[in-house]
């Protein structure tokens, strides 16, 4: 068995408090930050993770070091004094959160260098790498994959219209990465006039761009694929981009993106896992406060679209076929691989068509 290669990621770590009631009031705790999302995804997909962040020196930063431990992502943290920063959640009528963090961190966030050897993929984004205080650390472990082959993932992920200095920071970004994954919100607020003509002129060689209920839409040179929504039983939409994330990461290290990638040829190449990504990530959509996809290659009762079928047994129920539209006709070249940059390549695509997909249809039952 080909062993799997690493993957670094670099995000914020928080708990996210979820209102569940209001006389009194009353939260649900959980573990999260957008890329610590991705990267449990991924460790229970079966890489092997290194997550960069920050913890504070109380008991609930030990709880959550304790847990990071717990989901098999390797921590690399960096102690500040004070509390473990906090994200109260309250979600509206149709599942869709609304945050207010709380942080009290004041030192800049140094990561140790020289801790990306070996990496085939680096993954960062978020508020993390948009702060003054953090982002330099950032563009240091950014560099350092840079120079170690890795292929370079980025998920802006905005809050809010970014301000001019953090707007400078995503542009810096985006003339660096591989692989840029952003949602329609996320478009708008950087490009208001024309997103998806904006998002399709962008510098990365492959653009993956979620649209809601609409589905996805990937944007690869001259050529794009569009992949349509699918009816879910929503419970709350927090982590299903970051779910979403982990599953084109896998994707592409799978089909041999990245240094030491495992992929191979393959009559699908990198095509399904842009459809069967949307595994994973209709999974969190079912699992209240971001919970994602649990279960291990021991698991899979088959490949799902190139592999990303590792969603664990909650899915045996409500099997439907769906139809995904494969990546391949994004490749005019039969048989020549997706070339992000010089010297990183995907495994070779033949031909195009559609591949259907088992997947739960309520695994919240």
């Amino acid at each position: 068995m080909v062993e799997k290669p690493a993957i670094a990621l670099v995000g914020e770590s928080l708990v996210d408090l979820v209102l569940e009631g209001e006389s009194p009031l009353t939260f649900t705790g959980a573990l999260g930050g957008s890329v610590l999302n991705t990267a449990t995804v991924l460790a229970r997909l079966g890489y092997p993770v290194r997550f960069f962040s920050e913890v504070g020196e109380d008991w609930l930063s030990a709880w959550s070091e304790a847990e990071m431990a717990r989901r098999g992502l390797n921590p690399k943290l960096q102690r500040h004094p004070g509390p473990m920063p906090l994200a109260l959640v309250r979600l509206d009528p149709e599942g869709n959160a609304r945050y207010s963090f709380h942080r009290s961190f004041q030192a800049p966030f140094l990561p140790e260098a020289g801790a990306l050897r070996g990496v085939g993929a680096f993954h960062f984004g978020s508020l993390f790498a948009l702060e003054a205080r953090t982002a330099k650390g950032v563009a240091a472990l950014l560099e350092e994959a840079a120079r170690a082959g890795a292929l370079l993932s980025y998920d802006p992920n905005l809050r809010g219209l970014p301000s001019p200095e953090e707007r400078a920071r995503v542009e810096a970004y985006l003339g660096r990465v591989d692989l840029l994954k952003l949602s329609l919100e996320d478009a708008r607020l950087l490009f208001p006039e024309a997103p998806l003509e904006a998002v399709r002129r962008l510098s990365p060689r492959l653009k993956v761009l979620t649209l809601g209920p609409e589905g996805a839409l990937a944007f690869l040179g001259e050529g794009e694929v569009r992949v349509p929504g699918v009816r879910v039983r929503v419970v709350d939409t927090v982590g299903a981009g970051d779910t979403f994330t982990a599953g084109l990461l896998a994707l592409l290290l799978r089909r041999g993106g990245g240094r030491g990638g495992s992929g191979g040829p393959g009559p699908r190449g990198p095509a399904g896992g842009f459809g069967g990504g949307r595994g994973p990530f209709r999974l969190g959509l079912h699992r209240p406060g971001g919970g994602p996809p649990r279960g291990g290659p021991r698991r899979l009762a088959g490949p799902v679209a190139c592999g990303l079928g590792l969603l664990g047994h909650e899915l045996q129920k409500g099997l439907h076929h769906l139809g995904v539209k494969l990546l391949a006709r994004l490749f005019p070249d039969v048989g020549q691989g997706l070339l992000l940059r010089p010297g990183l390549a995907v495994g070779p695509v033949r031909g195009e068509g559609v591949v259907h997909v088992r997947h739960g249809e309520d695994a919240g039952r």
